[in-house]
């Protein structure tokens, strides 16, 4: 009985000491990869007087390898703008999803793995995983993911025809400061599809908004507008842009 106690106690306190040794792995892996980060974000911002990109994304790209989901962000992000690399859209994608599968994602980065599903760009063409990721993206104030979703649902690219709802989106762009989604909100209310009301004087004044944002056919539209509309009408559409200004996002 006594030698049958004895050797009980001898494979719990085996198993606890094989336990305790793997936990203390793990911190120390935990450790070491925050180390890396840590050296990583240094090289990155020039805490120590030298910026360099190129030393700081071999330390992220280390901790990366290691799982760690805000390396993997961070490294998907320095692909992207060529931060100490070359631009590679490829290796960019592979950071960022991985990043992303791993609960590390940002408005910026759910809408270039929307692109690259919709483009088909880098991985397989996915109109399901493209719509996935760009309602991510507009939730979290994309506003080229709104506007895309817009044009999406208002032509019938990858889901079920709905201008109303395409409409909504460009709407939302809009009031996010996109001028593209501006000239297309000015479109709605010029032909009333997606909205079922045309204004002229809304029209404009969309036009209007997103000519002073520099986009060129928005800049047409508004001009002919101007040429066939009378000066009451004029009037009070110019004034309703500079309503639309104080309150559409810069």
């Amino acid at each position: 009985m006594l030698k049958a106690l004895s050797s009980n106690i001898f494979r719990k306190t085996w198993a606890i000491a094989i336990l305790s040794f793997a936990i203390a792995g793990t911190i120390f892996a935990a450790d070491a990869v925050q180390g890396l980060k840590d050296r990583g974000k240094k090289y990155y911002w020039g805490m120590d007087g030298e910026q360099n990109y190129s030393k700081a994304l071999q330390l992220y790209l280390q901790a990366a390898e290691a799982g760690d989901a805000e390396a993997q962000y961070i490294s998907g992000g320095m692909y992207l703008k060529g931060l100490g690399v070359n631009k590679d859209f490829k290796m960019a994608f592979k950071f960022l999803h991985e990043a992303a599968k791993n609960g590390k994602s940002s408005a910026e980065s759910e809408q270039v793995l929307a692109q690259a599903f919709l483009l088909g760009s880098v991985v397989p063409k996915n109109y399901e995983k493209a719509i996935q990721w760009y309602n991510l993206a507009a939730a979290n104030g994309n506003k080229e993911a709104q506007n895309e979703l817009g044009f999406m649902y208002f032509v019938g690219n990858g889901v079920e025809q709905d201008a109303e709802k395409g409409g909504a989106f460009f709407l939302e762009a809009a009031y996010n400061g996109l001028p593209v989604a501006q000239y297309n909100v000015g479109i709605m209310y010029s032909t009333g599809r997606g909205l079922k009301v045309t204004d002229v004087e809304k029209s404009y004044a969309w036009f209007n908004l997103a000519a002073a944002n520099g986009h060129q056919q928005a800049k047409a539209a508004r001009d002919y507008l101007e040429s066939i509309m009378g000066k009451t009408e004029l009037a009070a559409a110019q004034s309703y842009s500079e309503e639309l200004m104080r309150t559409v996002t810069p």
